[in-house]
């Protein structure tokens, strides 16, 4: 089990931004550009921050584990499993501070995330579900170690929230009116309600 400092917020953010501005934004298909980025980054750091990185990491990505956000990911994502729940709360830390913030003060506002926007007009949504960014501490430091990155055990309180029907048409315009306007566009004889 790895030594594990604390990473402060600041710093955490400060290499998530590096990154992504290492790779200028595009984050690529499930996250591999970034997670490139972010390996060679990770890699410069010593082992107890590598791995109080991917403590940190792991803490919001279970932040978001709720499932508002779930709808809002499986609108997105034309449908989404459990394992492609936990890519796409990997992709919204990799999106940075701001809009993770955004994206769990209201799932809904990721209608304006000028991914999400693509992602829905090309149907395609690999730059949204970030699956390899999760795993840039463990490169890191398996590269710098020699040897896998293991965490202390933590007890994981499951998904909250209140669950609803996501193939629900109806309850996903209710609960999240943006994203299904850009999603599932408006009932049939209704206007815009923005």
């Amino acid at each position: 089990m790895a030594d594990c400092a604390v990473v402060d917020s600041e710093r955490f953010w400060m290499l998530i931004e590096q990154a992504r501005t290492d790779v200028e934004g595009d984050i690529g298909e499930d996250g591999t550009g970034m997670a490139k980025a972010l390996t060679v980054r990770l890699a410069a750091l010593d082992l107890p921050e590598i791995a109080a990185f991917a403590a940190e990491f792991e803490r919001l990505r279970d932040a978001a584990d709720r499932y508002d956000v779930w709808g809002a990911a499986h609108l997105i994502g034309g449908g989404c499993s459990d394992d492609a729940f936990v890519d796409f709360r990997s992709g919204l830390v990799a999106a940075g501070r701001e809009w993770y913030g955004k994206a769990l003060a209201d799932p809904d506002a990721l209608a304006g995330h000028p991914s999400v926007v693509e992602a829905v007009e090309w149907d395609d949504d690999s730059a949204i579900f970030a699956e390899l960014v999760g795993y840039a501490a463990a490169d890191a430091f398996r590269e710098v170690a020699g040897a896998e990155l293991v965490l202390p055990e933590r007890a994981h309180p499951g998904t909250a929230g209140e669950r609803w029907d996501f193939d629900d048409d109806d309850q996903m315009r209710h609960r999240l009116p943006r994203l299904s306007a850009l999603v599932l566009g408006w009932p049939a004889n209704e206007g815009c309600r923005c």
